[in-house]
């Protein structure tokens, strides 16, 4: 699509980025009967949710399963507000376990519902009984006290809300790793409640307490995904945003936020086209928001300090298999498996975050064909997909930052098959014979996430998630500049659900502001 006239070049509002933040802010901005431009830096929509293919194989990089999915769900209630509830349909994991958690001699299924999983945890550590009630506890306190404070629209619902901040205020500055050690003796159960660290991306000595907890209360009313895909919500989104009006762009990175005084104006793509409007949202990074497109001298000195001081979230090594072996019949099950070489979790990080590869056996592994047998699209009848996760440095891979796909030379290619062979015997724990039943491989690095994500830093998950620099020390949905706003993980959080409600906030703040100042 091409847009030519000056007056087709006006908009309401241009969003930057089409990750889940950015679709779900044009599209609430679309619903809102608003002028919308939405510019996508890449050859396809989607960001993380943008799938692949390869030969009849399909995969999705950043899309692994989806809490607050069920009817009452928080991703439920946004896809219903803007009317393309229908046109995305899930199917939820095994309730019983859609997270099978793995350390040597030991192995849990974590299963739909607290009470649930408190019950199988007390069986297998019923020497922790005081410390499973206390932390069960502070799971549930955390689950009461998220939506009181993010319904505060006035002063009643500010009083109501007041009452949790005794409890947040007491782990906004703590580690999930000091929340446990406070409570629970065992390290084998302390490795248990921090498992599903990857989502987070830190370890439970670094990662932020009240995060930890918000993540495994976001699982526990159920697991899903989506059937056909990323690619199901990608479109659905897309498609929602064209038939309210909105103009989608693709090919189209923006090079400048444009200003005039005090207030921003437009954009400025790459490509030397300019788009106006009186409000931005970017779902890029904030730092490379407000560094690269703003620039930092039009930014107040704090703000400098933060784009300055922030420090991004661990990158990822991912391997995608396609194989005609039926990995139902070898064990395996919808399912993800998080494996772990021993229960000090922490020191499974080290590496990484020395800068290091991490052990080989430090990974998640799950199979998309067995999550959606529904669609038919992720592989062949009779085969099956694999997705091999593990969490990587960006420093071995920063030479190759700035080369492009297929042209990074035979030094890349040769790490990349040494750690393909690694990958695979880490897998065939699960899969034996795999690698003789191989139909299709491919292997993303940090600098696949640059390319195709345009994440700083191959980072999967924005700026890190530790303590201080979540909220309310992350970055604001309303920006330094007047008439920006920001979405995306540099706000609430990584994640499809976090980054949807920002884009969500986001769209509906900044028409809500266009309002009052008519």
């Amino acid at each position: 699509m091409s847009i030519k006239s000056a007056a087709e070049r006006r908009f309401d509002v241009i969003v930057i980025g089409s990750g889940i933040g950015g679709l779900t802010a044009a599209l609430t901005v679309a619903t809102r009967g608003r002028r919308v431009l939405l510019l996508e830096a890449g050859k396809q929509f989607g960001g993380y949710l943008n799938p692949f293919q390869r030969r009849a194989y399909s995969f999705d990089p950043g899309l692994h399963y989806i809490g607050e999915c069920g009817p009452h769900g928080a991703f439920t209630k946004i896809l219903e507000s803007l009317g393309i509830a229908d046109d995305v349909r899930f199917r939820e994991l095994t309730p019983d376990g859609f997270d099978r958690i793995v350390f040597p001699g030991y192995e849990v299924y974590m299963p739909k519902g607290a009470d649930r999983y408190h019950q199988r945890l007390l069986a297998d550590f019923p020497h922790e009984r005081r410390g499973l009630e206390k932390f069960f506890d502070l799971l549930h306190r955390m689950r009461e006290a998220l939506p009181a404070i993010n319904s505060i629209r006035g002063l009643r619902s500010a009083i109501a809300a007041s009452r949790h901040l005794p409890f947040l205020l007491r782990y906004v500055r703590s580690t999930f790793g000091e929340m446990l050690d406070s409570i629970i003796s065992d390290p084998l159960l302390k490795g248990v409640l921090a498992a599903q660290g990857g989502d987070v991306g830190l370890p439970p000595g670094k990662a932020s307490a009240l995060l930890s907890l918000g993540l495994l209360n976001h699982y526990l009313d159920g697991a899903y995904f989506p059937i056909g895909g990323s690619r199901a919500v990608r479109d659905a989104f897309v498609k929602g945003i064209e038939k309210k009006g909105g103009t989608a762009l693709r090919n189209s990175p923006v090079s400048r936020i444009l200003l005039s005084g005090d207030r921003v104006s437009g954009v400025r793509c790459k490509n030397g086209d300019e788009y106006q409007a009186p409000i931005v949202i970017s779902n890029a990074d904030a730092v490379v928001t407000y560094r690269d497109l703003i620039g930092t001298a039009n930014l107040p000195s704090s703000l400098r300090k933060k784009t300055q001081s922030t420090r991004h979230s661990i990158a990822s090594m991912c391997m995608f298999v396609g194989t005609d072996i039926d990995v139902a019949k070898a064990g395996m099950t919808d399912a993800n498996i998080w494996n772990y070489p021993h229960v000090d979790i922490d020191r499974a990080y080290a590496h990484v975050l020395r800068g290091e590869m991490p052990p080989n056996d430090f990974f998640f592994l799950s199979s998309p064909s067995l999550k959606d047998p529904i669609s038919g699209v992720k592989a062949p009848p009779g085969h099956h997909t694999l997705e091999f996760v593990t969490l990587a440095p960006f420093e071995p891979f920063a030479r190759w930052e700035d080369t492009k796909t297929k042209k990074r030379g035979d030094d890349y290619e040769k790490m990349k098959r040494e750690l393909e062979t690694r990958y695979l015997t880490a897998i065939e724990k699960y899969v034996p014979g795999l690698r003789e039943h191989i139909t299709v491989l491919e292997l993303g690095t940090p600098v696949t996430n640059v390319t195709y994500a345009a994440a700083p830093y191959g980072s999967i998950y924005g700026p890190e998630q530790s303590p201080n620099q979540m909220t309310p020390f992350r970055f604001g949905t309303r920006g330094a500049i007047d008439g920006l706003y920001m979405c995306g993980s540099s706000v609430l959080g990584a994640g499809i659900v976090p980054c949807a409600v920002s884009g969500n906030v986001a769209g509906k703040m900044a028409v809500r502001d266009a309002q009052s100042k008519r």
